[in-house]
């Protein structure tokens, strides 16, 4: 009995084997080949709206008909999805896989530059941080603040009113400062500009006051305490906003970078 059972086993085996031999595979163009890999399928855009593509073969099912095996990744699972092609459809598809050059190594290479959303986790951490971006996410929404963290892929943006937390996943672009510092060797010398500005407001201001003098016992003398008081005044406000209107003016005179973070923003940009 268990040798029966055995031999049913191995005839059940040879059986499959025999039918996955027969099985006819459909090469799309010389340029792919059997199997259509992630790298193809962005190169020579042959399913662009399957999200997820990890690979795809091309089996023919009739005398015009293709099925097409898509194996897909979705947070770490694959998972498999099967699409029906005429054969018009298939001829369309190979037409334009033939009419465009081979994927070289400098091609592959050339095609990735832009595709900051395939290391979207770490741009974000390697952005400076605190500094002021601009992002836009959901779709079509925009916000400006300041990106003060991110965790879990959150990212923590103080506005004027609160803190808005965005998920990295709804993220399509943003706009950021690759360096900050830049003018710091500067600073000190804007502290000096600063208490002199405010010392000269102070000036301006007591030389529009009228003279203020002495009560009694030292009547006719000017009280001009109040305008040292005012000239301390002055040059400390001007310190006071010195570091606040520093780091706006070095913010903007540094120029910023907007990267594209979403695959759905780089189709609707390039194509």
């Amino acid at each position: 009995m268990k040798l029966l059972f055995i031999y049913i086993v191995l005839v059940f085996i040879y059986q499959m084997n025999i039918s996955y031999a027969q099985t006819d595979i459909v090469i799309l163009s010389e340029n792919v080949g059997t199997e259509i890999d992630i790298h193809e399928n962005r190169f020579y855009r042959i399913f662009p709206k399957e999200k997820g593509f990890f690979n795809a073969q091309i089996i023919k099912a009739g005398d015009s008909t293709y099925k097409v095996t898509i194996v897909k990744k979705n947070n770490r699972k694959s998972f498999k999805v099967i699409r029906i092609l005429n054969h018009t459809n298939f001829q369309q598809l190979k037409d334009k896989v033939d009419k465009q050059p081979e994927l070289t190594k400098e091609a592959k290479i050339a095609m990735y530059e832009g595709m900051d959303f395939l290391r979207a986790e770490k741009v974000i951490q390697d952005i400076p941080k605190p500094q002021f971006i601009v992002l836009k996410h959901s779709g079509e929404k925009k916000l400006k603040g300041t990106l003060l963290n991110f965790e879990n892929n959150i990212l923590h943006i103080q506005t004027a009113s609160r803190i808005e937390k965005i998920n990295l996943s709804l993220l399509d672009q943003i706009s950021y400062r690759t360096s900050l510092g830049k003018y710091d060797p500067f600073r000190n010398y804007f502290y000096v500009l600063s208490s002199v500005v405010g010392l000269g407001i102070s000036h301006k201001y007591n030389s529009q006051r009228p003279t203020i003098y002495n009560d009694y016992p030292y009547q006719n003398v000017p009280r001009s305490d109040l305008s040292f008081y005012r000239y301390i005044t002055g040059v400390v406000f001007g310190l006071i906003f010195s570091s606040e209107v520093f780091d706006a003016l070095s913010t903007l005179l540094t120029s910023s970078d907007t990267i594209i973070l979403s695959e759905a923003e780089y189709e609707s940009q390039n194509y």
